[in-house]
């Protein structure tokens, strides 16, 4: 039995008049109020009078404009109104887009009026306006004339009969204290002896920093490129890609055979999976393709790598021994919130698929899948995080 969810006000939006009219009445029979479009036109046109809509169910194929066109134009106008996508042709790849471009779910058609409460009753969950926060108590106002509880005098009685920085210089015990040396804000011998100091730089500043500051390692001989160019590897590498620096020779010049401007990316990948050949797999693919891969066979040992090093994409398995991809997915982007994930997994379906985007997930690959597919989907990763 459904959980009766708050009523709403649903704008139904569909070609065929028949699906409009079943979905109008399993809502109303729930106690929500439905209005219907035949076009995604015509639900601009509703919107446009009567905005106060809580919800867009849409379908997915329509002429003129499509579902997603319905998502994108509901994002930029009434961002406020969410839109679930429904569909007779649901696929992997289209629950992805449509998630992708904002819609807060995917129903596939046909579906029962259960499963139709139900997809709503998520919506209502996810749409759920979080409390506000409690306002922080307002600080004391602050008594900045006074100096001191048991002084006579405010600070302005005390700046008309001296100065303001000599008030400045007044400490809970009505005494000043050693004044400070503008440059460096530090009290030094030749501030109190001559009065001011003409260093262009605080003495005192410059040696704390440099008491703070690491022994200069030694010269890195992997980051130096020939004894006659002027340039380091790291010069080059970032004028170039660290994958065309890899290739220099002692010649300066690309080794041949060894540099492809459109294979070498260059970029660093890690892949996630507790079964080594599927991993190495991947890693062997992504190798052929200039990535630099490394591997990690649980979720802990892929944490900490994320933790402890910089990468351009990861490829997350979806089911492992010691956690689950979909709970894994939030922390790496809580931690890394721009860092690319493709969440890869055998036991693909729409309803993780869309979970996956939804918490964060960049693509989401099934296997099997053939290499292009795979570099398909990491290129198209690593670019939309560049956006």
């Amino acid at each position: 039995m459904m959980t009766q969810t708050k009523t709403m006000r649903v704008l139904v939006v569909d070609d065929e008049r028949t699906v409009c009219n079943g979905v109008g009445k399993i809502l109303t029979r729930n106690g929500h109020t439905v209005e219907q479009a035949l076009s995604v036109a015509e639900a601009v046109g509703l919107l446009e009078q009567r905005p106060a809509f809580d919800l867009i169910l849409a379908d997915l194929m329509m002429p003129q404009a499509s579902g997603l066109d319905m998502v994108r134009i509901a994002k930029d106008r009434w961002p406020n109104v969410p839109v679930l996508i429904m569909t007779g042709y649901a696929s992997i790849g289209s629950a992805i887009d449509a998630t992708r471009a904002g819609a807060v779910g995917y129903l596939p058609k046909p579906f029962t009026p259960d499963e139709l409460e139900s997809a709503i009753e998520r919506v209502s969950i996810v749409m759920k306006p979080r409390p506000a926060a409690k306002p922080l108590p307002k600080p004391a106002p602050r008594t900045t004339d006074i100096i001191d509880v048991d002084m006579p005098f405010s600070a302005a009685e005390v700046a008309a009969a001296t100065s303001q920085e000599y008030v400045q210089h007044l400490t809970r015990s009505d005494m000043t204290i050693a004044a400070l040396c503008d440059l460096g804000e530090r009290s030094c011998k030749r501030f109190k002896s001559k009065g001011a100091c003409n260093q262009p730089e605080c003495p005192l500043v410059v040696a704390e920093r440099k008491k703070k500051a690491p022994v200069a390692a030694a010269a890195n001989a992997a980051d130096v490129i020939d004894v006659d160019m002027p340039f380091s590897f790291a010069e080059v590498a970032s004028a170039t890609s660290e994958a065309y620096a890899d290739a220099l020779g002692r010649s300066d010049m690309a080794v041949a055979g060894r540099w492809n401007a459109e294979k070498a990316t260059g970029r660093k990948a890690l892949v996630v999976d507790d079964e080594a050949v599927a991993a190495n797999s991947v890693r062997r693919t992504l190798s052929r393709r200039g990535f630099r891969v490394d591997e990690a066979f649980s979720g802990n040992e892929a944490l900490n790598r994320i933790l402890s090093e910089m990468y351009d994409v990861v490829l997350l398995d979806m089911k492992m021994p010691d956690t689950n991809g979909l709970e894994l997915l939030p922390t790496i982007k809580k931690h890394r919130p721009k860092l690319p994930v493709v969440m890869v997994t055998g036991y693909a379906s729409i309803d993780t698929a869309v979970e996956a985007i939804q918490r964060g997930a960049s693509d989401y690959v099934a296997k099997p899948f053939t290499p292009d597919e795979l570099f398909t989907a990491t290129n198209g990763a690593i670019r939309r995080a560049m956006v």
